[in-house]
C-alpha cells in the first residue's frame, strides 16, 4: 500500500510540475499554466530578467516585450568612442597632418593618388574621403588646401548632365550644400560624357570635376 501511494505522488507531482508545457504557443498568460507565464508568444518558467521590470498587462503582450528586451540590448551596449584624430592606419605615401572641422577629425595627405586609390587609403584609415554638408565646414576644409585636393565628390554614371548625379563616395542622395567653380561640373566641354566624374576642391577652396584617373593629394574625413 505504502508503495502504490508514493507512485501515485511522484506521478500527481509530475502532472503538476512548473515546466510541464513549456515552450507551448500563447497569447497571454492566461494560456499557460502556472506559475509559467506568456513570453514573446511561449509558455516559459524562467522569464527573462527584462520581463519582471514590466507591468502584467505589458509582460502579457508580445510586441511590448520585444521592444523591452531590444531597448535593453541597445542599453547594454558600451557607447561608440569616436576615434583619436591621428593619422596612424592612413597609407599615404607622402606626408599627412590631421584637423578638426565641422565635428570631426580630418587628414591631409601630401601623396598623390588617383580618385579610387585615394578613396581606399581613407577606408584604410576607417574614414572616407572627405565630405563637405555646409559653408562652415567648407570655410575650415577649405583652409587647410594649397593646391587641387581629392575630395568625396563622385557623378553616378547613370547621369545624363554634367551637373546632374553628383554625391558624396557613391551615394544617390544629391548634394545638400555645392560650391563648385563657376561653369563646373562641365565634363571637360560642356556635355555628358563621363570623363570628368570624380571632384575635387582646389586651392581657392572651389570645387571642380576632373578625371578620376587624375592623381591629386587627398582629404580622409571620419567621425
Amino acid at each position: 500500500m505504502e508503495r502504490t501511494c508514493a507512485v501515485l505522488l511522484t506521478l500527481a507531482a509530475s502532472c503538476y510540475s512548473p515546466r510541464l508545457n513549456e515552450g507551448t504557443p500563447c497569447a497571454s498568460t492566461a494560456d499557460c499554466p502556472f506559475p509559467q507565464r506568456c513570453v514573446l508568444g511561449s509558455c516559459a518558467q524562467r522569464v527573462p530578467a527584462i520581463d519582471a521590470a514590466l507591468p502584467v498587462d505589458a509582460a502579457e503582450s508580445e510586441d511590448a516585450a520585444a521592444a523591452a528586451i531590444d531597448a535593453a540590448a541597445v542599453d547594454a551596449a558600451p557607447d561608440a568612442m569616436p576615434l583619436p584624430c591621428m593619422t596612424s592606419g592612413l597609407t599615404c605615401g607622402g606626408t599627412a597632418t590631421t584637423f578638426p572641422c565641422g565635428g570631426h577629425c580630418w587628414a591631409r595627405c601630401t601623396g598623390s593618388a588617383t580618385w579610387t586609390a585615394a578613396s581606399q587609403a581613407c577606408m584604410g584609415w576607417q574614414g572616407a574621403l572627405g565630405e563637405i554638408d555646409d559653408a562652415t565646414e567648407q570655410s575650415c576644409v577649405a583652409g587647410h588646401v594649397s593646391t587641387a585636393t581629392w575630395i568625396g565628390l563622385r557623378q553616378s554614371d547613370a547621369a545624363t548632365r554634367p551637373a546632374d548625379g553628383w554625391g558624396w563616395n557613391g551615394s544617390t542622395t544629391p548634394l545638400v550644400y555645392m560650391h563648385w567653380q563657376s561653369g563646373t561640373p562641365n565634363d571637360r566641354d560642356g556635355n555628358e560624357n563621363h570623363e570628368e566624374q570624380c571632384g575635387k576642391i582646389q586651392s581657392d577652396g572651389t570645387w571642380d570635376d576632373v578625371s578620376c584617373t587624375a592623381t591629386t593629394p587627398f582629404l580622409c574625413e571620419r567621425n
